[in-house]
């Protein structure tokens, strides 16, 4: 008889056992497991001294069990079963749980500075699938409602847009404060002044634009556009002037407008992320979220 050890069996000895148990060999049992046979050995004598009994008859021509090995050989394959299962549940949660997000995003940020950094996202989490919604940058009274609704109701999981909610429920983060900057899809000696500006004159940069420059203001040739996206699709082929986060300069359809940094205006809010308000975030709001902030503080 062996002398019981105290020490607890390991794992892996006991899942070689549960293998040995039903091969009709140590070889064969070295072989599913890809291992040599006498690191089978070596486990199986190791299992047996910490249980203290022989689990294997020691008859070379002879594969076959003691008592004490018939006797717990199929509680332990049942063991190893259920933690596979386990293992395979886990698995498949990690690959369902929280893969959508849904977000809702101004289109203008979408197209001219997210769009192009999504495949870095992808790469790092290949299992979290965005789904987008556009809403604007710079929400109305009734639009703000609409977005504090839809996170409240899970509707939407993050949303982004200029200036802050108010609403306990919402939870929201300041991304960056967007300066916006005359800029020209093409250079000229004209002044900037005589050039036709293409404004979204009901945005708040406008506004406070206008409040600084009131001399150069007066004297433009102002044609009103909705977005910043309409006025770059106008602007196109023409020195044409508009006001535009510089953030978005940095585009490779962008890079060559030329700006006048002398006009340019900081807002006093920020763009902010949007989530509800939740004791414990769910993993991909929090991976999506400092994925942003950093790509956004690397540039």
């Amino acid at each position: 008889m062996l002398m019981k050890s105290q020490k607890q069996p390991s794992l892996n000895a006991l899942r070689v056992f549960a293998v040995a148990a039903t091969a009709p060999s140590f070889k064969h049992a070295a072989q599913q497991l890809n291992v040599s046979q006498s690191n089978i050995t070596r486990q199986i004598q190791a299992l047996e001294e910490q249980l203290g009994t022989r689990l294997f008859q020691r008859d070379n021509r002879v594969h076959a069990l003691t008592a004490a090995g018939q006797a717990i050989a199929a509680d332990v394959s049942q063991l190893f079963n259920e933690l596979d299962r386990i293992i395979e549940r886990a698995r498949n949660l990690s690959y369902t749980e929280h893969t959508t997000l849904k977000l809702a995003v101004p289109e203008s940020f979408l197209r001219w500075w997210l769009s192009a950094r999504l495949a870095e996202f992808y790469s790092l989490y290949p299992h979290v699938q965005l789904h987008f919604t556009t809403i604007p940058l710079f929400p109305e009274p009734g639009s703000r409602a609409h977005v504090i609704a839809e996170l409240q109701h899970e509707s939407l999981d993050i949303a982004i847009h200029y200036g802050p909610l108010k609403d306990k429920t919402i939870q929201q983060q300041a991304l960056y404060q967007p300066t916006y900057r005359a800029v020209s899809a093409i250079d000229s000696s004209t002044a900037w002044a005589s050039r036709l500006w293409h404004i979204d004159v009901n945005a708040p940069y406008w506004a406070l634009f206008k409040r600084q420059q009131p001399a150069l203001t007066k004297q433009l040739q102002l044609r009103p556009v909705g977005n910043s996206n309409i006025a770059i699709d106008l602007m196109a082929g023409s020195d044409q002037v508009t006001l535009l986060d510089s953030l978005y300069l940095q585009h490779p359809q962008l890079q060559e407008f030329s700006q006048a940094p002398e006009l340019s205006v900081q807002l006093p809010d920020a763009i902010q992320l949007a989530v509800k308000q939740r004791q414990r975030q769910p993993v991909a709001v929090i991976a999506f979220t400092k994925w942003l902030q950093s790509r956004l503080h690397k540039g």
